[in-house]
């Protein structure tokens, strides 16, 4: 029965603080990442598809766009198991857009310098050119081995057809062929000169094009935002197509005239935190394109809800939960909301007006009395709406598990109250000391302290440190007790050495490298340390500070 009445007394016990195990194991310290310093990696197909568009300016000559937004790679966070492949990549895509343009401004010298009858200076440049016709095939046979390398690395082979990866793949080496027709199209224009001197040469374009773009600084998943602005050339204004980039990614293209102002709208998967947007105008004729990128952060629209549930609960019974979901006063309809109460899960979807009611067991359990904790998590079915979690405590009391709780208490009350009347009183003996003499303790004197004989470099600085904390624990009456590390020992002694701090506390440095450090030390260092130990018990006039 003693048995019975303890094992249910432990049993109840531990019914009554089960509710704060939960709290207590939860981690110390929940790690984070600083949002000012963190930088999200590229997507292996936004990584492709960024070079492609690289590739697409310089296959339309506007070598500069192409060169300006290859530098904006510098600001990605590249993995580092891709930083080679990416620098190398880079590098080459870099020296091409450097030698087509140069061969361009070659052949128009030529056509200049035939036309002024400098037939000699021309032919130089004709040769200058060719050299520069075979530089820029190498260096695209390079970048077209380092594409297929890139494309190994980032799994292009692996991903199935139609994935965006492979898409973003094939884009870029479609682009790769047509840099190739450029390249051809301006050898046979060097061969054409080298027949026909006076033939004219047009190899860049005779107009800039200027671009004024202005969007929202926030945009949402799925809902449209205006992008408006204005296209403009010195030489009048013509039909111009506009193409949006997000992260890269083409989402709006349009044929505009001067004024324009477009309708896009960011994908529904699209992340939250900031974006590149870019538009791009391309080149038309005689006139150049221009490339524009701005800053966008996309982010999710807060809802509100009215959550109504009983504060006090009896268990075991159900609860009937009432609420309303809504945005601005609006009502967020067929939003999916999911109630968890303990081991219970339970799921509604809100009704035209936003509101929803519904009811969730509150299972029996080993707890008495005290909060228990209510989690509902709202999942909009619109994209550009977040999805909030809400935490509400609900105080439960378990009347079946306070009376076993009761019964148990006093059936351990009345086992014990039994024991003890029943056991018999004895009465009490008078027990004689025999008076003793007083013997004086003998006087025991304290085993020395250990001494340590040391070898080598170490030995010596070591054997100086003991010195000079002899001479320090006389003059302080500080003792160095076995579990003192150096520098708690240096803290302790420090306000009453006076003078002697600092070579003390040099001593104490150079004792702890010689502990701890795994580097060799000189004979230099271990003078030093002789020298500091003769500096402290001098300083200390043999004990006195």
């Amino acid at each position: 029965m003693k048995r019975l009445a303890i094992a249910l007394s432990i049993i109840l016990l531990l019914a009554i603080f089960s509710p704060c195990f939960s709290i207590i194991a939860q981690p110390t310290h929940i790690p984070h990442q600083n949002p000012a310093t963190a930088k999200g990696s590229p997507e292996p197909a936004a990584l492709l598809l960024f070079y492609s568009n690289v590739f697409d300016l310089a296959a339309v000559r506007q070598y500069q766009d192409a060169q300006s937004l290859l530098d904006e790679l510098e600001y990605a966070n590249i993995p580092a198991e891709l930083q080679n492949t990416i620098d190398s990549y880079t590098r080459l895509s870099s020296q091409l857009l450097t030698t087509v343009n140069n061969l361009e401004s070659l052949l128009d010298e030529v056509s200049t310098l035939f036309s002024s009858e400098q037939v000699s200076d021309a032919k130089q440049k004709l040769n200058e050119a060719e050299a520069t016709i075979y530089s820029a095939q190498f260096l695209l046979e390079d970048i077209e081995a380092a594409a297929n390398t890139l494309g190994n690395r980032l799994g292009v082979l692996a991903a199935p057809a139609g994935s965006q990866i492979r898409l973003a793949y094939e884009r870029l080496e479609e682009n790769l062929h047509r840099v190739r027709q450029l390249i051809n199209e301006l050898n046979q224009l060097r061969e054409s000169l080298g027949l026909d001197p006076l033939m004219v040469v047009e190899t860049s374009f005779y107009y800039p094009t200027f671009l004024e773009v202005s969007a929202p600084e926030t945009a949402y998943p799925g809902l449209p935002i205006i992008i408006s602005g204005r296209v403009s050339s010195t030489d009048g204004t013509i039909d111009r197509t506009v193409k949006v980039l997000l992260d890269n990614a083409p989402i709006a293209q349009e044929i505009i005239r001067g004024q324009f102002s477009l309708r896009v709208t960011p994908p529904q998967q699209v992340s939250t935190g900031k974006h590149s947007l870019t538009v791009v105008v391309t080149p038309q004729g005689r006139y150049s394109g221009v490339v524009k990128s701005l800053t966008i952060n996309i982010s999710t629209l807060p809802i509100q809800t009215d959550i109504q549930l009983p504060l006090f609960l009896v268990t075991p019974k159900s609860i009937q939960i009432r609420g309303k979901v809504y945005y601005s006063l609006s009502p967020v309809q067929d939003a999916r909301v999911s109630l968890k109460f303990r081991d219970s899960l339970t799921t509604v979807k809100t009704s035209t007006d936003g509101s929803f009611t519904t009811t969730i067991e509150a299972p029996l359990d080993l707890s008495l009395i005290g909060p228990q904790e209510l989690t509902i998590t709202v999942e909009p079915v619109e994209p550009w709406y977040a999805s909030p979690q809400i935490e509400r405590g609900i105080f439960t009391i378990n009347p079946a598990n306070i009376g076993l709780m009761l019964v148990a208490f006093i059936s351990l009350g009345l086992l014990v109250f039994t024991r003890v009347r029943a056991r018999p009183v004895r009465p009490r003996e008078e027990v004689v000391i025999p008076e003793a003499k007083l013997r004086e303790p003998p006087t025991i004197a304290p085993p020395p302290g250990p001494r340590y004989e040391f070898t080598g470099i170490k030995g010596r600085i070591l054997s100086a440190y003991l010195d000079g904390l002899e001479t320090v624990e006389r003059v302080t009456s500080i003792p160095m007790a076995p579990h003192t590390t150096l520098r708690e020992f240096l803290n302790a002694a420090t306000p009453h050495l006076l003078t002697a701090i600092k070579p003390f506390t040099e001593l104490t440095i150079v004792a702890e490298i010689a502990l701890y450090s795994a580097h060799e030390l000189g004979e230099d260092t271990a003078a030093r340390a002789e020298q500091l130990a003769a500096t402290i018990k001098q300083e200390l006039h043999n004990g006195v500070a």
